[in-house]
């Protein structure tokens, strides 16, 4: 597997495990963490998760269970909306206790609210200073939020974590965010999970385009999609639950797409979302709370 090193020198796994909604959302059991074990099994050693997702004791056993040396592991949480401002630090102090870790990886700022950013990044950048982190870093925020954090940022953030799949590509804010040294990492690679509640026909791994690609490298719809990311330089962090997605998301180093290949996929952009719009996302993620 494939590192990418951040601005700040820390290396990032390129493929990672994403967490969000294993089972239902906010479930909080064995079932997650034998999930995220199967996933260590095969290889995974960056797990991506939230507050929000209320998961994170599960994946905090898993870890225990697993016997990993913590070194070994990339551990990402994000500070929720309902968390922001005066409240990170604590939050930060309770995704650790649920996770029973010592420091976390890198800590995103899971969605952008401008009115608290100030007061949530410098927060956070005290808890960099500490060495309770170990990067720093974004998830949904458009180019105005991250020029926002330019004015007064000691810290530059590492990445932008971001909805990103084939019908949905961000091309202008992923150049941004390259041309400034953040890494960009997707979320829904594949379009989304069930959660969504968009059907399986409307998502990129029934396209023709890729559907035909996977039949020509002898791979399936999915891989051909995580490897565009692998090879466009992008962290990748796709959710599975069968030991067959999981591991069939693990196995793309033996096949490569041309650079043909990459544009097809790249022309199948129609700016489709399936998750929420960072433009109106706030207000319903006020509603949403974060379990104990």
């Amino acid at each position: 597997m494939t590192n990418m090193t951040l601005n700040n020198g820390v290396e990032i796994p390129q493929l990672g495990f994403g967490t969000a909604a294993i089972g239902e959302w906010q479930q909080d059991d064995s079932y997650v963490s034998d999930t995220i074990l199967k996933a260590m099994s095969i290889g995974y050693r960056h797990f991506d998760t939230a507050s929000v997702y209320g998961n994170e004791r599960a994946l905090g056993r898993a870890i225990l269970e697993s016997g990993l040396p913590r070194q070994e592991l990339f551990i990402t949480s994000k500070v929720w909306d309902t968390e922001q401002g005066r409240g990170t630090a604590d939050a930060f102090a309770r995704s650790l206790e649920r996770l029973q870790l010592d420091y976390l990886d890198l800590y995103l700022v899971h969605w952008p609210v401008p009115a608290y950013t100030r007061e949530t990044w410098e927060s956070m950048e005290r808890l960099y200073a500490e060495r309770k982190v170990r990067a720093l870093g974004l998830s949904n925020f458009r180019q105005s939020d991250i020029e926002q954090i330019a004015t007064f940022a000691e810290v530059r953030p590492t990445c932008n974590q971001i909805e990103l799949h084939p019908y949905m590509t961000q091309k202008p804010l992923v150049d941004y965010c390259q041309f400034h040294k953040m890494v960009v990492s997707c979320w829904s690679p594949l379009g989304s999970g069930s959660w969504s509640g968009v059907s399986t026909d409307a998502k990129p791994i029934v396209d023709p385009v890729i559907v035909a690609l996977a039949e020509k490298h002898g791979v399936n719809a999915g891989q051909v999609i995580l490897k565009w990311d692998l090879q466009r330089g992008r962290v990748v962090i796709p959710k599975a639950e069968s030991l067959q997605h999981i591991s069939g998301n693990f196995d793309l180093y033996r096949f490569e797409l041309s650079d043909e290949d990459l544009e097809a996929i790249d022309r199948l952009n129609r700016d489709y979302r399936f998750g929420a719009d960072p433009d109106t996302a706030h207000e319903s993620n006020k509603k949403v709370q974060v379990p104990d």
